[in-house]
């Protein structure tokens, strides 16, 4: 049932006018993910730089909370530009995205890295002021971060050598 409804969703976007629009243009498609690597420049910055913060390898003088403060408008800001472009991106293809294992991963390793992010990682980030939690804690923390925000990454490229055609997905609902 959930399945069907995803693919429906799909199809939906698929035959949107705004994935038509972007499909069948010359330059909207690079236009949009000129944005959405700009976003992802942004997003991947922010995080390497608090998590290397975390880690204690590099900004020593700079306050881990203060920090993550100062940055978060910008991984808000990075996240949203990627969000909206995402969606219009996948709206070109959406119905070979259903069934794309590379976009399914880039999908969960999205939905576990935003979790971790808003989670354990901003609670141990916001209370790192340099003796609540040592580093058998900051660190793991920082890793896991790295690595769940690199498999969004990973899944990401992964879609320019993975093909879906669309009658493949319709036999996965059978």
């Amino acid at each position: 049932m959930i399945r069907l409804l995803l693919l429906h969703f799909c199809q939906w976007c698929n035959n949107s006018w705004f994935g038509h629009a972007i499909r069948d243009s010359t330059w909207l498609f690079p236009f949009v993910e000129i944005f959405h690597l700009i976003g992802l420049g942004i997003l991947g910055g922010t995080v390497l730089i608090l998590n290397f913060r975390l880690m204690r390898l590099a900004f020593r003088n700079e306050s881990t909370p203060e920090l993550a403060a100062e940055l978060r408008p910008w991984m808000l800001g990075s996240l949203l530009v990627m969000f909206v472009s995402g969606f219009l991106l996948f709206s070109t293809e959406a119905v070979k995205m259903y069934g794309n294992w590379g976009f399914q991963l880039k999908m969960l390793f999205l939905l576990l890295a935003i979790l971790y992010t808003f989670t354990i990682h901003r609670r141990v980030t916001l209370a790192d002021d340099g003796h609540r939690f040592g580093s058998a804690v900051r660190i793991p923390v920082a890793i896991v971060s790295i690595l769940l925000w690199s498999g969004v990454g990973l899944g990401g490229r992964a879609l320019g050598y993975i093909t879906t055609s669309v009658s493949s997905v319709s036999m996965l609902l059978r």
